[in-house]
């Protein structure tokens, strides 16, 4: 279960990195496993180029066949498909409740994304006793839909706020774990498990109402990653008699003359089929970010990233492939309207995502540092890169001699860098130091990190980055003088990190394409969680969550809110799971 991913290891991976709507965008899609990819060439080729867009239907909305050889039945009041942490939570919740609850996942055993660990939850017990308070949630819902263009479902974030605390405490009920004080403390047990606080306390003198892109304080972390949440709710889950059963894909959905679904069939990796009759099903498959036919239908734009993606299912083959989504379409849902959202990260490099200034391939200065994520990577052109020896290298983060004295004045939050650790005070961080991007860093750390370029000299630097040595000389002297001036006259950036680039020795460290962990987008749902059908109807004993509930995250991932994915993954797996069993709850927010 332990994760031994550094910081310096993965900076690798951000240098690499059945009913068709009448309208575009209501036209539900996704790919089927085996399906044949819709043709390039000749005459149907032809015939989908010169079909208007409103009536294009992809090749992925054909269900498959209704199995002819079932070989078993099964019965059960809910069936949940997919266990990643909403379908586990859905699991255990619907138990809860009494019903008789049968759980299919195409993975060979329980397992988490290995990488997922943060949870952006709101008052639970455990922030609680470490002194979290989180801001207002008038201020955090209204900043996370600034931050997706008031796409989203306010009611839906306003419900993560007032639940997800109470459900994270829940969810690790009967779990063994310590619990650190601040992210820099040290463990004081042997336990294996373990949960963080991310950035806590906040930085001194980070006032999120300063910054144009606010972070906001009190995620926790679990540590090595949310594999042991997992197993706590699955093992409560069957003491209560669930069944769990893996190696097990779920194909497509049982609906009975009136639409209503009434079960699924499911397949082994030996293609032996078993219908399992339900009185409500959950689809909690994950995402779809491994299935092309559907990235290039609805978020071609996002085909230069790459999906870090984990969870590997029975038959080694990649688990998001949207699986519930097509479940879900074939039966009559259908996506909702994009723009969908990627979560892509760029991790940055040995000082994160600091503001530092970035030049691109030609040597120019292209955009305001001091926001995260650095997407606009993406709108720059793209050279080869010295660490991958792909085509993804965007840009070059360039400092100086002075980085130990400034990265404190970094904005805090997701992916920066902001707390510098003499040598001889090394020995009092060993559990932060050795983890993996939690703003603590030392100058071996960074002058340790694979491909960072160091020179004495601002023409050597260029040289060694195989840039315009002139237009780097020019973009340089600029930038400096706006830091003396106090002012960015082209691109606004904050004056609280114009540092100049004056001192040598000069670092550079590229960049390359922002990476993709998973693509958001879901089934229109009511806020029961049901998805919806064409007429805008709820379709019964259907329930979607996770990542294949639409209505949480529109146009951008958001990261004012560290971990909001899980956080809202685990409260609507849980809703989803107790209305599946009967309870009947909307997801409102509480006023």
């Amino acid at each position: 279960m332990e994760q031994n991913l550094s910081r310096r290891a993965f900076l690798g991976l951000g240098a690499s990195a059945a009913v068709a709507a009448g309208a575009m965008g209501l036209a539900g899609c996704s790919q089927p496993q085996g399906a044949t990819p819709a043709p390039e060439t000749g005459t149907e080729a032809a015939l989908a180029a010169s079909t208007a867009p409103g009536e294009f239907v992809p090749n992925f909305m054909t269900a498959p066949a209704v199995p002819e050889n079932v070989a078993d039945t099964k019965d059960c009041d809910v069936l949940v498909i997919g266990l990643g942490l909403s379908g586990c939570a859905a699991a255990k919740a619907a138990a809860e409740e009494g019903a008789k609850v049968i759980a299919v996942e195409k993975a060979p055993e329980l397992a988490a994304v290995s990488m997922a660990g943060d949870f952006g939850v709101i008052g639970s017990k455990i922030q609680k006793d470490l002194g979290i308070e989180w801001a207002g949630k008038d201020v955090i819902v209204n900043q996370l839909m600034k931050d997706m263009c008031y796409r989203p479902t306010p009611d839906f974030l306003g419900y993560w706020y007032d639940h997800s605390g109470e459900d994270f405490d829940w969810f690790v009920e009967g779990a063994d774990f310590e619990v650190l004080k601040s992210t820099a403390a040290n463990q004081e047990t042997d336990k294996p498990c373990y949960i963080r606080p991310k950035c806590f306390p906040a930085l001194e003198g980070y006032d999120y109402k300063t910054e144009y892109y606010p972070y906001f304080h009190g995620t926790i972390t679990t540590n090595p990653n949310m594999q042991w949440t997992l197993e706590a709710a699955v093992a409560a889950a069957e003491a209560m008699g669930a069944e769990m059963i893996y190696g097990t894909w779920g194909e497509q959905l049982i609906t009975d003359e009136s639409g209503k679904v009434t079960g699924a069939y499911v397949h082994d990796a030996d293609g032996n089929y078993t219908q399992i009759n339900a009185k409500s099903v959950v689809l909690a498959t994950g995402d779809w970010g491994n299935n092309q036919d559907m990235r290039d239908y609805y978020v071609p734009w996002a085909n230069e990233f790459m999906s870090f993606y984990t969870t590997m299912d029975a038959a080694g083959e990649v688990g998001n492939t949207g699986d519930g989504h097509l479940m879900g379409l074939w039966a009559g849902a259908h996506m909702e309207l994009g723009p969908h959202a990627p979560m892509t990260h760029h991790m940055g490099g040995p000082l994160g995502v600091d503001g530092y200034l970035q030049l691109n391939i030609n040597g120019e200065r292209f955009m305001n540092e001091d926001i995260p994520g650095q997407n606009q990577l993406s709108r720059v052109p793209a050279g080869m890169n010295p660490i991958s020896g792909a085509p993804d290298l965007r840009s070059w983060q360039i400092f100086d001699a002075k980085w130990p004295t400034e990265i404190d004045k970094m904005p805090d939050g997701h992916g920066y860098v902001n707390h510098f650790i003499p040598a001889e005070e090394v020995e009092n961080y060993a559990t932060v130091l050795a983890g993996f991007g939690l703003g603590y860093t030392t100058k071996e750390m960074v002058e340790g990190t694979e491909g960072l370029v160091v020179a004495d000299t601002i023409e050597e630097l260029a040289e060694k980055c195989s840039l315009p040595a002139d237009a780097v000389k020019a973009s340089v002297e600029r930038y400096n003088q706006m830091c003396a001036d106090g002012h960015d006259a082209d691109f606004g950036k904050d004056p609280r990190r114009l540092f100049p680039v004056s001192e040598a020795p000069f670092y550079a460290y590229p960049f390359g394409s922002a990476g993709m962990l998973v693509l958001m987008g879901g089934l229109e749902v009511n806020k029961k969680l049901q998805p919806l059908n064409a007429e805008g109807a709820p379709i019964e004993g259907l329930y979607a969550t996770g990542n294949v509930q639409g209505g949480r995250y529109l146009v951008e991932y958001p990261v004012t809110v560290a971990g909001i994915s899980l956080g809202t993954a685990l409260t609507f797996g849980r809703l989803a799971g107790k209305n599946a069993a009967g309870a009947d709850i909307e997801a409102k927010s509480q006023n």
